[in-house]
């Protein structure tokens, strides 16, 4: 494999969602933790747990500590003045922290006043602040030489390091030769930063032409690639330090943000599949390769017949042997279940809708297909959405359904499940967050704003983000906020806004 003293690097950004419906046989969630010291990858930890010690959090009573906009990382940064047009942020990363740091991906585009005929300039950049908000430093990324959206956006923290994916300026997903055929792209890598300064340690070469999303632990980077057009494999392991390859598989690798977790000494992730086949979800250790444990998931669609419709996965959450799984956000009113699955050996444990919608509220009575004459064929209406949050012996999990007599398909709420039955539910609005925790209080961070929520479902406190002048415009999968210092980081359409 072709390696070159320096490269750069690559992270997708698309969720996927997992599908289908039945009931819970056995307990969701088991004996997890509190929580972590740091909240330093996607949702806090490579087992994607959501959960974090008490005393990281902003406790029980929630207001806002001070709040971050594209336009300030403008004008601070960039020197932009903002009496010559709009600030748009279109892109930024989930948050992470490195000890009191946050540490955040933007992207945002500007008026441009120095390049006559381009309306907008792109502008990058990965910026750190302290825990009042102050921009301690910010490191420029390169935007594309044709303007265009980067491809591959994001970071992660591992053993005091910034392990930041970047690309060249001028790479092309889909730059040809002259005779029309796929050009060799430029080496993709990692570029090792002090998290204190921002400045560079280390420069690692991949060798690898395209790459899709990475996860950083223990010394390890994982990455999966896109192997259409290339003769690459499909899941790579690097040496953290050195960049040396340890191993890599042939297989297709759903795409996700990032595209995976890890349990023990395994990693685990979904599987693309050809159309009217399950998806699968598979297990690899981490030190070969080798596969572990190997899952067809059976997933029907929402229709009079059943179909096979493989919608995907979320990331797993994992809490110790415990596997959990939703769907991505609601689209389509998909009757996505709650799902547990063995770690040791992939078994299927049990699976869990809320309680389904009828009649006239029935959201399929939109489909082509389905008529009110028809519509009671039809099962009762629910889904699971986003990322399940497994809390001792609680799985709360949001999603739509009939809640305490309200059967509305566009309320969603955050509930949870205990003992196979629902204990409690909670409406968050109209947008699906994910949830994540403090010790025993839940943050929910859907529209219109963010609600602490006790393990008895009790709502203890909430901030209005229109009393505060925040954007809630999201993308169809928000990004995951976090915890640490005191405050819960939460990304929102106009930048990000920190809770005390």
């Amino acid at each position: 494999m072709n390696r070159r003293q320096f490269g750069l690097a690559s992270i997708g950004a698309l969720t996927t969602s997992l599908a289908g419906c039945g009931q819970l046989d056995a307990v969701l969630g088991g004996n997890t933790s509190d929580g972590g010291e740091n909240w330093g990858a996607y949702r806090g930890d490579v087992a994607r747990t959501g959960r974090i010690a008490a005393e990281e959090g902003p406790g029980e009573s929630l207001s806002v500590a001070w709040q971050l906009r594209y336009e300030d990382i403008a004008e601070e940064v960039e020197d932009i003045d903002l009496s010559n047009g709009l600030v748009m942020g279109t892109h930024s990363t989930w948050p992470l922290l490195a000890d009191d740091l946050l540490i955040w991906g933007v992207q945002f585009q500007s008026r441009n006043n120095e390049r006559p005929g381009e309306t907008y300039m792109t502008h990058r950049r990965l910026v750190a602040t302290d825990t009042s908000g102050a921009i301690k430093w910010s490191r420029e990324l390169p935007v594309l030489a044709n303007g265009n959206a980067v491809p591959y956006f994001g970071h992660r923290i591992d053993d005091g390091q910034i392990y930041q994916p970047t690309v060249p300026a001028d790479y092309r997903r889909d730059a040809t030769d002259a005779e029309g055929e796929t050009a060799p792209r430029d080496s993709l890598g990692v570029t090792v930063l002090d998290p204190e300064t921002g400045e560079t340690e280390r420069e690692l070469d991949l060798g690898l032409s395209s790459a899709g999303n990475m996860i950083v632990d223990d010394g390890r980077i994982f990455v999966e690639i896109s192997v259409d057009d290339t003769d690459e494999r499909g899941l790579y392991a690097f040496d953290a330090e050195s960049g040396a390859e340890k191993w890599a598989v042939d297989t297709m690798v759903e795409t996700t943000a990032p595209f995976g977790s890890l349990a023990g000494d395994t990693i685990i992730y979904a599987r693309e599949t050809e159309e009217d086949e399950p998806t699968d979800l598979l297990a690899r250790n981490i030190d070969d390769g080798d596969l572990a444990w190997d899952t067809p998931l059976d997933i029907s669609g929402p229709h009079l017949e059943p179909v096979s419709d493989p919608l995907g996965f979320t990331l797993p959450t994992i809490a110790e042997d415990i596997y959990t799984a939703g769907s991505r956000q609601g689209s389509g009113g998909w009757m996505s279940p709650l799902v547990a699955l063995d770690t040791e050996d992939g078994a299927e444990r049990s699976r869990y809708r809320p309680p389904g919608i009828e009649g006239e509220n029935h959201p399929y009575l939109e489909l082509s297909d389905v008529t009110e004459q028809n519509v009671d064929e039809l099962p009762p209406a629910s889904g699971v959405y986003g990322m399940p949050l497994p809390m001792d012996d609680l799985v709360v999990a949001t999603g739509y359904g009939a809640f305490g007599g309200n059967d509305d398909p566009e309320t969603f709420h955050c509930f949870a499940i205990e003992d196979g039955s629902l204990a409690w539910s909670v409406e968050i609005g109209e947008t699906i967050g994910i949830p994540v925790a403090a010790g025993d209080v839940i943050y929910d961070t859907s529209t219109p704003g963010v609600k602490a929520i006790s393990t008895e479902g009790d709502v203890l406190d909430s901030v209005n983000y229109a009393e505060h002048n925040v954007s809630i415009s999201w993308s169809a999968t928000p990004n995951p906020p976090a915890i640490g210092n005191g405050l819960l980081y939460v990304p929102v359409g106009d930048g990000i806004i920190a809770i005390e």
